[in-house]
């Protein structure tokens, strides 16, 4: 792979649904601290390769690597902690504003049944 500082990347990813595959032998590295701009044409697996790295699909073939590690070795909860994605919709949420929906990928780093903390309101501040 690449020489390029990395903690998300997929080697070698097979994405498809069911029978219809979208794309093969893919590789892909999401430069750590840069922002990364997919593009191309509908229905050309955008979105599919945005799943897969997310781990919300799995590659019919390859892996995904995430800060040196397969991401399917991860907990949901420790995946959501070091991922956030954002998909495309159509509409867009009624009455939200952006803090508030910064505050809600706070969720992840928060223990169960845990209240609002400074540490979150300042997390959310500073993005």
């Amino acid at each position: 792979m690449s020489a390029v500082p990395s903690r998300l990347r997929g080697e070698q990813l097979t994405l498809a649904y069911g029978n219809k595959t979208i794309a093969e032998s893919l590789n892909v590295t999401i430069p750590d601290g840069h922002f990364t701009a997919i593009i191309g044409p509908n229905g050309c697996g955008k979105s599919t390769l945005l799943r897969t790295l997310s781990r919300l699909m799995t590659p019919a073939s390859g892996h995904v690597w995430l800060d040196g590690a397969q991401i399917q070795q991860y907990a949901s909860k420790e995946v959501a902690r070091r991922i956030g994605l954002l998909a495309q919709n159509a509409t867009t949420p009624g009455d939200i504003t952006v803090q508030e929906l910064v505050a809600r990928g706070r969720y992840p780093h928060q223990p169960l049944f845990t209240r609002w903390r400074k540490e979150d309101e300042e997390a959310v501040n500073k993005a």
